[in-house]
C-alpha cells in the first residue's frame, strides 16, 4: 500500500501554526515548513478530516506533480482495494436455464425480461387456476 504525503498552504504563519496543532493532536504527524505551509503523511488516517481542519484555517491543497494528485485520490478514495460485499459473492445461486429449449428463445440467450419471468415463476409455482375445488 502506498501512503500519499500532501501539503497545504496558509495565508498566514498563525493559521498554519494552528492547523499544525489541531492536526498533530488528531495524530497526523504534520510538518510545519516555512513559508506557511504544513505537510502530512496519510498512512490510514481519515483524510477527510485533514483536510476539513487545513480549509478551516485557509489551507489550500498544493500539489506539485500528477504523481501526487494520483496517489491522493488512491488513497482518499480505496482505489486500491476494491472492496465486494458479501451479498454479491453467493455460491448458492441457481442457474437459470438459459438454452434454446428454455424460453424458445433461438439465440440461446434470455432478455432481463424473460430472467425475470423466469425466476418470478420458480417464486411463485402457482399458476393461480383454481379448478380443483369450488371457491364460495
Amino acid at each position: 500500500m502506498s501512503h500519499a504525503s500532501i501539503m497545504f498552504r496558509f495565508p498566514n504563519d498563525s493559521a498554519a501554526r494552528l492547523a499544525y496543532d489541531t492536526l498533530e493532536e488528531l495524530g497526523y504527524d504534520p510538518q510545519l515548513h516555512e513559508g506557511a505551509r504544513v505537510h502530512i503523511h496519510v498512512i490510514d488516517e481519515d483524510l477527510t478530516s485533514a483536510l476539513e481542519i487545513a480549509q478551516s484555517q485557509g489551507g489550500e491543497l498544493v500539489e506539485r506533480s500528477e504523481s501526487e494528485a494520483e496517489a491522493l485520490t488512491n488513497v482518499s478514495y480505496g482505489l486500491d482495494c476494491i472492496p465486494i460485499p458479501a451479498h454479491l459473492v453467493n455460491e448458492d445461486w441457481t442457474l437459470v436455464p438459459d438454452g434454446p429449449g428454455a424460453t424458445g428463445n433461438e439465440h440461446g440467450t434470455l432478455s432481463p425480461y424473460e430472467r425475470e419471468e423466469v425466476e418470478v415463476r420458480e417464486l411463485h409455482p402457482d399458476s393461480g387456476t383454481y379448478d380443483t375445488f369450488e371457491a364460495r
